[in-house]
């Protein structure tokens, strides 16, 4: 009886064990069976497990950790595939074609020249001419140059070549439209250097004859606006682009310093004192600063074969000079 007693009794503590383990619950409950994948631990979880030891308040610390603040340099938008690194260059500036570019330098350069001659009242200087005159001979000469804008008056004294020791005075607001001149050597076959000749009009046949230019022409004003001219017409089309080039800085050997050069191209028939065509040669002193700033110093012109029929050199520039009516008297001649 106490041995049927001791199985009955050991059934039942068995039995009991066995319900805890299909529970998963009790003292003696063994760890739960993942079932396989996908339904098992391979699966994704939709929340996370509280770490060992930690309570389910606890649980949100197992998400996982926010991402860190941004870097300052991602706020600044990416770079397009393939841009270049390093500044952004300047867009690039439109360049003129060489004639655009020819005749704007031109523009710029009788602009300053004009201007400069607007603001000269008086000046002295020394001008060295070489020139074919109406009657074909050639005339060198070195002359002392004193000259007044406003009233138009000139005085000469050559100091040098052919009619060395003549003397001029032109004054027509205070004597006439007259020339005053003191004979030089060799102006005169029947009287002597050093007479004052009668006051004569500077359209007497035996004034022309031997001047290329008339004295009412003195001045940088007739360069200057011949040039001037010249530019107005190749920008309205009325010439071609080509008969007008801007040299740039040029080097000569009668100056010291660089000049900036033009070179006006004549076809036949353009220039009357030139008429076969040829070619003229401007130099301007463009110095800040210099007496002479913006007037062509240098005149060069040659004729249709290369022959040189003009060349004047203008030097010693006093600008302004103060000069008065007594400078442009008749009376001053010889003294």
């Amino acid at each position: 009886m106490s041995r049927t007693a001791a199985i009955v009794i050991l059934a039942v503590l068995s039995a009991g064990c066995t319900r805890y383990q299909s529970r998963g619950q009790g003292p003696f409950g063994g760890p739960k069976k993942e079932p396989p994948p996908p339904y098992g631990s391979g699966a994704p979880s939709s929340s996370p497990k509280p770490v060992g030891g930690q309570s389910p308040l606890g649980m949100v610390s197992a998400d996982p950790a926010p991402p860190p603040p941004p870097d300052e340099r991602s706020l600044i938008p990416p770079r397009a595939a393939g841009s270049a690194v390093g500044p952004v260059p300047a867009p690039k500036q439109p360049t003129l074609d060489p004639a655009a570019k020819n005749l704007a330098e031109l523009k710029s350069l009788v602009a300053t020249s004009r201007a400069a001659w607007n603001n000269v009242s008086t000046y002295e200087l020394q001008l060295t001419r070489r020139e074919i005159n109406p009657r074909g001979q050639l005339n060198s000469e070195v002359v002392l140059v004193q000259y007044r804008r406003e009233p138009m008056s000139v005085f000469t004294r050559n100091i040098g070549g052919s009619g060395k020791g003549r003397e001029t005075v032109y004054n027509p607001g205070a004597h006439e439209d007259k020339l005053y001149v003191m004979l030089g050597e060799g102006d005169s076959r029947l009287m002597r250097a050093g007479i004052i000749a009668p006051p004569v009009s500077p359209d007497d046949s035996r004034v022309k004859e031997k001047a290329r230019y008339s004295v009412r022409e003195a001045g940088f004003g007739r360069w200057i606006t011949g040039l001037s001219t010249a530019v107005a017409n190749v920008e309205a089309g009325r010439i071609p682009a080509d008969v007008l080039t801007f040299d740039g800085e040029v080097k000569r050997d009668e100056c010291s310093y660089p000049l900036v050069g033009v070179t006006h191209r004549f076809h036949p028939g353009d220039d009357p004192l030139i008429a076969g065509g040829g070619t003229r040669h401007y130099f301007f002193d463009m110095r800040p600063g210099s007496p002479s700033f913006g007037l062509p110093v240098l005149l060069i012109a040659f004729d249709a074969a290369g022959k040189e029929v003009e060349y004047y050199l203008t030097e010693k520039v006093k600008n302004p000079a103060h000069l008065t009516d007594a400078n442009f008297n008749p009376a001053r001649l010889g003294k």
